[in-house]
């Protein structure tokens, strides 16, 4: 996975990978490239199921990269890598996305904040903040901290080893 970067410097990547595509002719007409909204990107960790985790009430590290020295609900002890692991060593969820639980945290778009109250559909974070969203846990992090609803945050000009980003393709509107 790519690691060590910015909220911004991955802001900027994506920009520029949209206009590359669009003058390419290769990308949809009214397409950009951009990180997926913090609902998104749970919408997508799921993948449809409603447990702790896309892979059920337990994760062990033979699901995930993470310390597997401390697996989530009843999962067995397992190895720990102790660094990442090359993307699509782990299986994939029910909708073929690999490495949302653990290897690196990966940065959403929206600012960090709380939640809003009652029933929301596709919410999009706060429209400003001091700090960006990162979910999905890493290879250092205990299994717990992988569970798909699991949330934490970054400043933006943060570049750590442990995070990194995922690529979406939306409309220029969303």
């Amino acid at each position: 996975p790519v690691e060590r970067v910015s909220w911004e410097d991955v802001m900027k990547f994506c920009e520029k990978l949209t206009q590359t595509e669009k003058s390419a002719g290769r990308l949809p007409k009214g397409h950009v490239y951009t990180l997926p909204t913090e609902a998104q990107w749970e919408y997508a960790c799921r993948a449809g199921t409603t447990t702790a985790t896309s892979f059920g009430e337990s994760l062990s590290s033979r699901q995930a990269n993470f310390d597997g020295n401390y697996p989530y609900g009843v999962a067995a002890k397992g190895p720990y890598l102790g660094r990442t692991a090359k993307v699509g060593s782990y299986p994939a969820n029910a909708w073929g996305f690999h490495d949302l639980h653990g290897n690196v945290w990966e940065w959403c778009r929206d600012w960090y904040g709380s939640y809003p109250s009652g029933s929301v559909s596709d919410p999009v974070g706060p429209s400003d903040g001091t700090k960006r969203v990162s979910r999905g846990g890493s290879w250092y992090d205990y299994g717990s901290i992988l569970r798909s609803a699991y949330r934490d945050w970054n400043a933006p000009d943060d570049r750590n080893h442990y995070v990194g980003f995922r690529l979406s393709l939306q409309t220029e509107t969303a």
